[in-house]
């Protein structure tokens, strides 16, 4: 059972391991939590718990729109490696999704520091 189980995250902690090791992104994104939430919270805070809980939803949107991005990039380069419109319209889209989960954070961090949470 136990064998089970460490078989089946290690596909996930595979994944989270390639997407930190080759897409700038995730890692920056990290750095954003490790190094941007505490500073955020002494330098404009202190955030109450609530506060720190919706940002962290927010990180965790970004970072899964991000891996989508990355796994829906990685497997069209694989799939069709030449230009095309139509794989580089569906990156677009991709792309678009991380960006409109960043606009959502940007919004809910606004939010918190206007103090009308």
């Amino acid at each position: 059972m136990i064998k089970f189980w460490v078989t089946r995250f290690s596909h996930p902690i595979r994944g989270l391991k390639y997407a930190f090791m080759h897409d700038f992104a995730i890692r920056f994104e990290v750095l954003l939590l490790v190094v941007g939430l505490p500073a955020a919270h002494f330098l404009l805070g202190p955030f109450f718990a609530r506060e720190i809980l919706l940002l962290l939803f927010c990180w965790f949107f970004i970072v899964v729109a991000e891996l989508q991005n990355s796994s829906i990039e990685v497997a069209l380069d694989r799939v069709h490696p030449e230009r095309h419109e139509e794989i580089g319209l569906s990156k677009d889209l991709a792309s678009a999704s991380v960006v409109w989960a960043g606009v959502f954070g940007l919004i809910c961090f606004l939010f918190i520091l206007s103090g009308k949470l």
